[in-house]
């Protein structure tokens, strides 16, 4: 079950996302700074020699980044916003490009995170509960992009029923190899029935004469 449901007996909606995304960033966060550390990929190592950014930046970064978010709890001192905590603790010291490399870190790791919870979630040949949110997701970049001047109601409906018309493509591609197999298995079926069948006669033409 989802930690994101509700307590039984407490007020409140049965569940809300907001619940897991509490518990699960911590660990996306790790294996962001995991990305970073252990990231042998040839275009970082390329972008980070052409930005001059050493280690100790980005160590700065992820410091700046933890601390900032200690006061995302922190009682004795609440922060109201995101940008109040990273602003306090430094954060918008470091170099903007330092930071992006830290973000990116950060942001590969969500999408990929996204992409395993979506396949989990997702059955092969039906819709998949995440189709509606995935339409938002492409009719918002269809407009940003400036390839559609429809509403984005109007959009959102367009990229769902893509969606949709690739779930109906995939159950016909089944249906079409299941319908394939059992022709070839009844094709077989029919050659063995036809070898067989003259030896049948010459047994009964055999037993039969006199």
């Amino acid at each position: 079950m989802s930690i994101g449901f509700r307590p039984k007996g407490e007020a409140g909606p049965a569940y809300h996302p907001d619940r897991d995304y509490a518990y699960l960033t911590p660990t996306l966060m790790c294996a962001a700074i995991d990305r970073i550390e252990l990231a042998t990929d040839e275009e970082l190592a390329t972008y980070k020699k052409a930005q001059d950014i050493n280690t100790d930046e980005l160590t700065a970064a992820a410091e700046a980044l933890a601390r900032a978010q200690r006061d995302f709890v922190n009682s004795a001192d609440p922060v109201k916003s995101f940008q109040q905590a990273l602003g306090r603790r430094d954060w918008y010291d470091v170099r903007y490009v330092v930071r992006q490399v830290l973000m990116a870190a950060v942001g590969e790791v969500f999408c990929a995170a996204w992409f395993t919870a979506v396949r989990d979630v997702s059955l092969l040949n039906e819709e998949s509960p995440a189709s509606a949110g995935i339409a938002d997701f492409s009719a918002r970049v269809a407009k940003f992009a400036g390839k559609t001047e429809a509403p984005e109601d109007l959009a959102r409906h367009l990229e769902l029923a893509k969606i949709r018309n690739d779930v109906l493509q995939a159950r016909i591609n089944t249906l079409g190899a299941q319908v394939q197999k059992l022709t070839e298995q009844l094709t077989e079926s029919k050659s063995s029935a036809t070898v067989a069948e003259p030896s049948k006669f010459c047994w009964r033409r055999l037993f039969s004469w006199k």
